[in-house]
Formats: C-alpha cells, structure tokens, sequence
C-alpha cells in the first residue's frame, strides 16, 4: 500500500504523478515489444528496478516524482543499443525528455537525466542527487540473488558466452557490486543478495572438477 506521505519536487500531488506515471509505464512497455527475447534486460527488469525504487524512495526521503521517471525510463533505450550499439543511458534520457515535453513536464528532465545517466556503472558518472543514487543501487541490486542469477546466466545465452566466459562476470562485476552502495541499508541488501551467487559459483567450481580424468590422462 503506498503511503500519501511521500516527498515530490515538481508534481503536486500522488494523484497526478500516478497518471503521468501510468503513461510513462505504457510509452516504455511499448518499445519493449520486439524486444521479449532479450531476458537478462527486460521489461520485468525495469518494473523490479522501479519497484526497489517505491520502496526505497520514502526511506531514503527521495523526490518519487523524479526517481519513479528515471526509473521507469532507465533501460528504455536498451533496444536501440542492441540494434546500432549507442549507449542505451543516453538513448534513455532522450527518450525521457521527449516523454517529459509532451506532457509539458520540462522542468523534472534535469534531474531525470542526472539520474538515468548516472544509472550505468561502465559509464563512470558518479550521481549527486539521491534520486541517481537509489536508481544506480536499485538497478545493480536487480543483478544479485536468484533474479541477477537468472539474468547472468540469461545474459550468457544471449551473448554465447562459455562457462568460463559467464563465471569471470561474476569476479569483473558483480562482486564488487556491494562495495559500490551509496547506502547502508542497500550496501546489506546486496550482501545478502551475493551470497546466493556465491555459492553458485562454489558448487559450479565443485561440480566441473575434471580431477579423475584428468589423472588418468597424465598417467598415460
């Protein structure tokens, strides 16, 4: 149940932000429809990012308004990037803005964009508002636990990766994804979530052992 407490910058009232969001929802939904084979960055993908964000926004006293648009917006751009390789970050706040015109909301496109630009971790833009700070933990966050395991090894498929290939992911980047929270209460969510991943990569370690036939063919 979402509380009539929250903190808004630039729309008046959760009544109107729930219409503007509703349209922004169906305007990203919409670009994602030949898009379904991509797994590992889905729509679902967004919708668990943006519901991380509901639940941390009052928390941490974030502006919904502008963290519910960025987050909603965050990976929107993701088709175009797969089809012309341009960073789907920027693709994104394009796409953002132009929703924010239309509906002559101009005035949250800065923030907005901050934080959709700051989400990607590759991109090395350190965010300064709160609002990018929760989006760019809330994203990571949906690359932990059983969920980031089943977009890892999504991710995988996608892109052919071999077993070695997908397990050096793990040490490269979502490892040290904990030690970059902006915030204690998502600094232990992360740590809980890594421990699932952990042991994955214990028991694949365990299971690929190739000691006996290994063993066998050095005594040849």
């Amino acid at each position: 149940m979402i509380e009539e407490n929250y903190k808004l910058k630039y729309i008046s009232d959760l009544s109107e932000l729930r219409e503007v969001f509703q349209k922004a929802h169906d305007y990203v939904k919409s670009h994602f429809q030949l898009y379904e084979d991509k797994k590992s960055h889905s729509f679902d993908h967004i919708v668990r990012v943006t519901n991380t964000c509901l639940n941390l926004a009052q928390k941490l006293e974030a502006h919904l308004d502008v963290l519910l648009l960025a987050s909603i917006f965050h990976d929107v751009g993701r088709p175009i990037e797969e089809i012309i390789g341009r960073c789907h970050a920027e693709v994104s706040a394009e796409e953002a803005d132009k929703f924010l015109d239309k509906l002559n909301l101009s005035k949250l496109k800065k923030d907005v964009n901050e934080a959709i630009l700051s989400h990607r971790f590759s991109k090395k833009i350190e965010p300064r508002t709160i609002e990018a700070k929760i989006l760019q933990d809330a994203d990571a966050l949906d690359a932990l636990g059983a969920i980031g395991l089943y977009r890892t090894i999504s991710f995988s498929c996608e892109r052919g990766l071999d077993m070695q290939e997908a397990l050096i992911h793990f040490d490269e980047k979502l490892f040290k994804l904990p030690s970059k929270m902006h915030f204690p209460i998502t600094k232990q969510i992360a740590e809980s979530k890594s421990i699932i991943l952990k042991e994955f990569v214990k028991k694949i370690e365990e299971e690929s052992s190739n000691s006996f036939f290994d063993a066998f063919m050095t005594s040849m």
